[in-house]
């Protein structure tokens, strides 16, 4: 608590009675001139807490709450739009139009109290129609991109689903096929073979009654011809046994390696389909919630207030757009109202986070505010020759009245006692051992009364017995005549 200075006058003459600032004050002139007299201050004892601790000045800040668009409420769509993303955005059209919602009215100003619930400003009507008409818009374009993901979802899952079991037929078959196919080939040259064969042993025999004298001379001529062609077609059968053995051997490979990844193919072909489906739905969800918010945001076209408080900031005026960078307005957060104040090194190892103060602001000069150690900055302060660090306390219970920028002393409480009779220092007569204190009773009559002390603040004292709250304690000093 300041004490307010109090400067006495004194007349030469009798004893004088003065009432300045609040306390009386008694003169009483003991000689003519060149000589003191004895001043009395009236002051009372007081009942209450004493404390003695670290002492620093500093500056209120306090902290702000924002109130902007609750959700992401966008006119973007998938074809050619943009989307700004956080708690408003003025959204864009296919046609890059630009939609906005148009302040109308602004109910409110910097420094007013309201309550939740009280109107901020109202939107113009043309603009909120324009806006909705565009979420509509991005609804019905979403769905149809949905619509369109899921049929082709469904077409590319029925082609996997055949490619599937075209896989598994052919492989279930494949070693029949390629058995079939090698024995077929095998057969073709099995009976080229033979035909040869026939043909050669029909040579020898006209060879042989040729040179027994018989003229057959013209049918082995035919036959040589004969042979010559069936050897042809064996050499052929043979070659295709070789090409086509190798050919049916690698059909039947891919069919059985087709056939044995089936499954994970399937996988594989589908996968991509469920993320576009998931995406088309995601972008249809998020186009229904931005107009179901909307609306809710909207409501009947005026925007009320969310909390209860004092007004830092309006962003808008008639005829402006709703932004994103522009909050609709800004309350003081009467929970994050703090002072930061300068601990020398000496001192800093005293103090912790959690620690209880005592504040004093040099508007409310009778009034202490409590709080508590709120951070500390490790770092060093700069700007000063001496080593020191930031500590920041924040300010608890009624804050009402205490504004940015206010003034004070903040006090790191080391040692404190509640709840006790206290009078000032100087109302203290000490004689030896014993302490007394000089009270005017109702009537006038002033007493002097032995009183024990205790704990004391530097300014006051503990008084533990021999005076009660309330009594009229006279403060006793020396004025010196001219």
């Amino acid at each position: 608590m300041k004490k307010k200075k109090v400067t006495v006058v004194l007349s030469l003459g009798a004893a004088a009675l003065l009432l300045i600032g609040g306390i009386s004050v008694y003169a009483h002139q003991t000689s003519d001139s060149g000589e003191s007299e004895t001043v009395y201050k009236e002051t009372t004892a007081e009942y209450g807490t004493l404390t003695v601790g670290i002492t620093e000045s500093g500056s209120v800040t306090i902290g702000s709450i924002s109130q902007d668009m609750d959700e992401d409420i966008s006119t973007s769509s998938n074809s050619g739009s943009s989307q700004t993303s956080g708690t408003q955005t003025t959204g864009t059209s296919t046609n890059n139009s630009s939609v906005v919602l148009e302040v109308e009215e602004v109910y409110v100003s910097v420094g007013q109290q309201v309550k939740a619930g009280d109107a901020l400003l109202k939107l113009t009507d043309e603009s909120i129609e324009k806006y909705r008409k565009k979420l509509k818009e991005a609804v019905t374009e979403a769905s149809a991109d949905y619509n369109s993901a899921a049929l082709s979802s469904a077409k590319e899952k029925v082609s996997a689903n055949y490619s599937y079991n075209l896989s598994v037929a052919e492989g279930s078959v494949a070693q029949e096929e390629y058995e079939a196919t090698i024995s077929e080939l095998q057969d073709a040259v099995d009976e080229a073979q033979e035909a040869v064969d026939e043909s050669q042993a029909l040579l020898t025999y006209y060879q042989e009654m040729i040179d027994s004298g018989m003229d057959l001379s013209e049918s082995l001529a035919d036959e040589q011809g004969n042979y010559d062609k069936l050897y042809n077609k064996l050499k052929a059968a043979k070659s295709a046994y070789t090409t086509k053995s190798v050919e049916a051997e690698k059909k039947y490979k891919e069919a059985m390696l087709s056939y044995e990844n089936a499954d994970s193919q399937y996988s594989a072909d589908v996968a991509g389909v469920d993320v576009s489906v998931d995406t088309a739905q995601d972008t249809l969800t998020d186009a229904k919630e931005a107009l179901s918010e909307f609306e809710i945001f909207v409501g009947d076209g005026t925007i009320y207030s969310d909390y209860d408080g004092t007004i830092m900031s309006v962003g808008y005026e008639a005829g402006d757009d709703l932004s994103t960078s522009t909050s609709i307005v800004t309350f003081a957060d009467t929970d994050a109202v703090t002072m930061t104040v300068s601990v020398s090194e000496e001192d800093i190892s005293e103090i912790a986070i959690g620690d209880e103060v005592m504040i004093e602001l040099n508007a409310y000069e009778d009034q202490t505010f409590s709080g508590e150690v709120e951070s500390i900055d490790t770092s060093v302060s700069s700007g000063s020759s001496t080593i020191s660090y930031n500590v920041t306390v924040k300010i608890n219970g009624d804050v009402d009245g205490i504004y940015t920028d206010m003034t004070g002393n903040v006090t790191f409480i080391e040692k404190q006692v509640a709840d006790v009779v206290y009078v000032s220092n100087k109302a203290i007569i000490n004689e030896g051992t014993v302490s007394y204190v000089k009270v005017k009773d109702s009537d006038g009559t002033i007493e002097k009364k032995e009183v024990t002390t205790g704990f004391s603040d530097g300014v006051n004292v503990e008084i533990t017995e021999g005076l009660s709250e309330g009594e009229t304690v006279l403060i006793e000093s020396q004025v010196t005549g001219e």
